[in-house]
């Protein structure tokens, strides 16, 4: 997945678009056919699988590939589903600060005036440790 290669996941994307996303990760590239057992140390969505699918999903999916009782295609979705299953609360908080854009403007406004007070201190440090004053 690579930005570069207009295929890497945003946070903003859609459930539709990260399955399709997925859908197109290259696996092992040793295998051709379902019904060639697969090599998930060298598979690009095993990977996500370690991150994204729970424990069981992913110690299950490992023999089911090296013996190929499981398809890239089948791998893929239960990746994707659980993919989109983690990102579900990032798009509601989304969906919440989208509808609410002079709220959002709020909290940059006080960030931003925090950080200023924040600087202004570290810059009088900065000044009195080589003796410049205003």
């Amino acid at each position: 997945m690579s930005k570069s290669y207009n295929n890497a996941i945003y946070l903003s994307d859609a459930p539709d678009v990260i399955a399709k996303k997925v859908s197109q990760m290259i696996t092992d590239p040793q295998r051709m056919r379902k019904s060639d057992p697969g090599n998930p140390d060298i598979c690009n969505v095993f990977e996500f699988h370690k991150i994204y699918s729970d424990t069981e999903t992913w110690e299950a999916i490992d023999p089911q590939c090296r013996k190929a009782e499981i398809g890239c295609v089948e791998c893929k979705k239960i990746m994707a589903k659980n993919l989109i299953k983690v990102m579900e609360p990032l798009h509601e908080r989304r969906a919440h600060f989208k509808a609410k854009p002079e709220r959002v403007k709020e909290i940059i406004a006080f960030g931003s005036e925090k950080a200023r007070t924040v600087a202004r201190e570290t810059m009088d440090q900065v000044r009195a440790a080589i003796r410049i004053r205003d």
